[in-house]
Order: structure tokens, then sequence, then C-alpha cells
């Protein structure tokens, strides 16, 4: 692994990450930048120094002007986008409001398609583009209906990416469920056990490998 970072650091990309604030995105930020030039994006201020930050709700579309000022001014091409924000409760259909699911139909898959296509100019020849999946959008499951189905639409949106951009390198990362407190507001309890966990390493490793050219498959399922 030693290795494997110092070959990375003579290789320094551009990459931007949304919504980095937690969970999985703020430890894989973390590991990111040594080795890399880091353009995150998030709605909560953390004051880290050694990134380029842009405070930003995705769902509003409006500000992603902010970033592609910013490439424009600053002349930078990305190397990898990595895509991950997404918000998601357990909770019975019929019993959330319709804001509710307009909100994780905006975040989970509108702002991908919106801020990738904004950002397409500013992508170089050979760019990756890893999407941030779910397992689930695989799975049919009670009490996630909407979730599954703004996940199951960015599986959908990254394989027709895939055949449609073919210049760039498209990938889909599906985990499973990883130790966080993004379901503590649901109303349905969650039994998790070992076989359902996805761990934050072997997540890291995928990336990395997809930046080294070691990882080709478009769908990587955990």
């Amino acid at each position: 692994m030693y290795t494997l970072f110092r070959k990375l650091e003579k290789m320094k990309k551009n990459i931007l990450i949304t919504w980095t604030s937690r969970w999985i995105w703020s430890y894989l930020l973390q590991e990111l930048k040594n080795e890399n030039e880091v353009i995150w994006i998030s709605r909560t201020k953390n004051g880290w120094i050694w990134f380029t930050e842009f405070n930003i709700d995705l769902t509003k579309f409006e500000f992603f002007n902010k970033i592609l000022n910013y490439l424009e001014q600053s002349n930078k091409k990305l190397d990898c986008i990595i895509i991950n924000a997404w918000v998601w409760h357990f909770w019975k259909f019929e019993k959330w409001l319709n804001k509710k699911y307009e909100e994780i139909i905006n975040l989970n898959l509108l702002s991908p398609i919106i801020l990738l296509k904004e950002l397409e100019p500013f992508l170089k020849e050979k760019a990756k583009i890893i999407f941030i999946g779910s397992i689930i959008s695989k799975k049919f499951m009670k009490y996630a209906a909407v979730y599954q189905a703004s996940k199951f639409g960015l599986r959908w949106f990254a394989g027709a990416l895939k055949n449609e951009m073919k210049w760039k390198r498209i990938y889909i990362i599906n985990p499973k469920i990883v130790y966080t407190d993004f379901h503590n507001n649901s109303e349905i309890e969650i039994n998790i056990n070992e076989e359902k966990i996805t761990n934050l390493d072997d997540i890291w490793k995928v990336v990395i490998d997809i930046l080294m050219w070691i990882e080709n498959r478009f769908e990587i399922d955990f």
C-alpha cells in the first residue's frame, strides 16, 4: 500500500467529491487529501483548509455556477468525479410527506444528473466518473420504496452513460449497509448483521484501484 501511495503522489489528480461532510465520504476525503488536489462539495462547512471547499445544497441547482466559475477561472480540468450525495430513511410508503419524497429524488437522482451535465466541459478526456450507488438498487425491499427508486434510476443512468460517453470511464460502486447514523430517524427498526455490512476500507480500496487503472469493472457490488 505504501508503494501505491507513492505512485499516486507523483501523479496528483484533480478530484471532485460531493457530500463529504459525514460518514463514508468524509473518510474517503481524508484518505485522498495527501495524494490529490481535492474539490469537495458539502452543505455543512467543516473548516478544512487543505481542500477547495464549496458549501452548497446539491438540491439547489442554481448554485452549481459557483463551482463552474471556479473551474473556469482556475483553468482546472477534472481527472475524477465521485458522486455520492444521498438521503435515506426507512418509512412505510404511505406515511411520509410528498416533500420528503421530492427531497430524496432531487438529491439522490436529479442532482447527480444535472451536476454532471454542467461539469462535462471540465472533464479530462479520460476522466473517471464514480457513482456511489447501493446494493439496494438490485433488490426489492420493504420500507424504502422511493429511496430504492432513486438508486435504481441512478444505476440505469450510469449504465446508459457508459454506453454513450465511451471516451470516459464510468463506474458505479454498490455498498451494503455501512456503520453510520443515517437511518436513526427511521420509523422501522433495522436489524444489522455482519453479512449486511460493507467495510469502509473496502470502499476506499476500490476507489484507489479505479484511480490507478487497476479496477476496470463498470459495476462493483459488495
